[in-house]
């Protein structure tokens, strides 16, 4: 971090990084902590990020992902400024939902700054229709939102009264790809099943459980993902073993 911080063309080099994602897959390469100490250690104007925000308006919130996570965490090392950005995003930008989910799995409700309010702001932007197309019953913030909204908690409620037969019979078909190795590619992985296991929630915690002791090392990594997102006091245990012998690998 020293080097990059004295060396020619840093700041274009991190405000790059930032903007153009290239992730093979971010749910194994997590780069947004180091990207957001980067920008705090450079004290870096956050306008290109913000106007990366602005003008992209492609269908696919991937590309600023990456951006809106390191907004999340920039206001844990003291660029507060972030936190404006982030809301106003949040609130209004084509790609909220992707926003919200940077919030929640960041920790920034916790922040007033971001969080005070902004239930009110993401419902007054939008209708029944366009709430329940995006709402993720078990993952926050929904979860917290829907103990002041009312029509967020509804929505919630009629999503999880809508989980029928039919519907865990598609949650099966996810279950079923993680678990075929002929579809994955050549590393070994399966870049999407991350994201809609986490988009099942409870739901795949059971196969999540099985996959950690399978010694199919892709099942592995799923099921461990998957524990340490939705897992109850009962998989402490697991977790812990799972952490101590990453360590040892490190180590080696």
């Amino acid at each position: 971090m020293r080097r990059t911080a004295t060396a020619p063309g840093a700041a274009d080099a991190v405000y790059e990084c930032v903007i153009t994602d290239t992730r093979w897959d971010p749910q194994v390469d997590q780069r947004d902590g180091y990207l957001a100490g980067l920008v705090a250690r450079l004290d870096l104007p956050l306008a290109p990020i913000q106007q990366h925000l602005v003008t992209y308006d492609g269908e696919d919130a991937e590309p600023v992902e990456l951006a809106l996570q390191v907004l999340a965490l920039l206001p844990m090392v003291g660029r507060l400024d972030a936190a404006a950005v982030l809301r106003g995003y949040a609130a209004d930008g084509p790609h909220w939902p992707t926003a919200l989910e940077a919030i929640g799995d960041s920790g920034a409700m916790q922040l007033p700054a971001i969080w005070d309010g902004l239930a009110d702001d993401v419902i007054a932007h939008r209708d029944d229709a366009q709430l329940a197309q995006d709402i993720s019953c078990d993952t926050e913030p929904w979860t917290t939102f829907a103990q002041s909204q009312p029509w967020v908690r509804r929505i919630i409620d009629e999503l999880r009264a809508s989980r029928s037969p039919r519907s865990a019979g598609r949650d099966r078909i996810v279950f079923d790809f993680a678990e075929d190795p002929g579809l994955r590619n050549a590393a070994g992985w399966l870049p999407g099943i991350p994201q809609a296991l986490h988009h099942l929630g409870p739901d795949a915690l059971p196969h999540a459980r099985t996959w950690i002791g399978s010694g199919d090392a892709t099942l592995v990594a799923f099921g461990e993902r998957g524990v340490a997102e939705v897992g109850d006091r009962g998989d402490a245990p697991m977790l812990l073993a799972t952490l101590h012998r990453s360590r040892r690998q490190v180590r080696a």
